[in-house]
């Protein structure tokens, strides 16, 4: 995505909008084709900032009509611009805040629910930094390296997939469950 980002204008770039929209699960919700060309038109707004404002981002897209759906969807999106912009940047999606046992803000006004997710995204921001800094999942990155040989991620792209992988287990193993519950 980052090299296919660098290239041109995302915008025009089919290539890089598919892949986006498979990777991230753009096409997996309730969103108009309206959402998406302005989602990707903010790419480029954003291209050349050397330090983009969340809030900024957060409020550009809750002004883009016909988003059906809940605002957590959207600061998700906002991580995952920002985080294509600058992989110094982790992602904020359901399955990682699933790791961190978040819950969405819910009867809070606007400005409160920026303030929750911003405190959240903080929060997962230090907890890498933590663990980068101290060198606390030296196997897990390993073994990362080693199924993906000769990848070029920073060390928080790595996190973020090893977070987001046991995000989605620690789901399945939640839904799991409560199948047993069932039975």
């Amino acid at each position: 995505l980052k090299s296919e980002f660098e290239k041109s204008d995302v915008t025009e770039n089919n290539k890089f909008q598919s892949a986006f929209k498979r990777f991230y699960g753009l096409d997996n919700i309730k969103i108009n084709e309206d959402f998406k060309n302005k989602y990707f038109k903010l790419f480029e707004k954003y291209r050349n900032h050397t330090a983009i404002n969340f809030e900024e981002v957060f409020i550009d897209l809750l002004r883009i009509k016909s988003f059906e759906g809940n605002d957590s969807l959207i600061f998700s999106f906002v991580s995952k611009l920002i985080c294509t912009l600058d992989d110094t940047i982790p992602i904020y999606d359901k399955e990682v805040c699933d790791v961190f046992s978040f819950t969405e803000p819910i009867d809070v006004d606007i400005a409160m629910e920026i303030d929750i997710l911003l405190d959240q995204f903080d929060i997962i921001k230090n907890h890498f930094n933590e663990i980068i800094n101290r060198n606390l999942l030296p196997v897990s990155l390993k073994l990362f390296d080693e199924k993906f040989q000769d990848n070029k991620l920073s060390l928080i792209k790595k996190l973020d997939f090893i977070f987001w992988s046991f995000g989605k287990l620690k789901v399945l193993e939640d839904h799991i469950d409560q199948i047993k519950v069932l039975n």
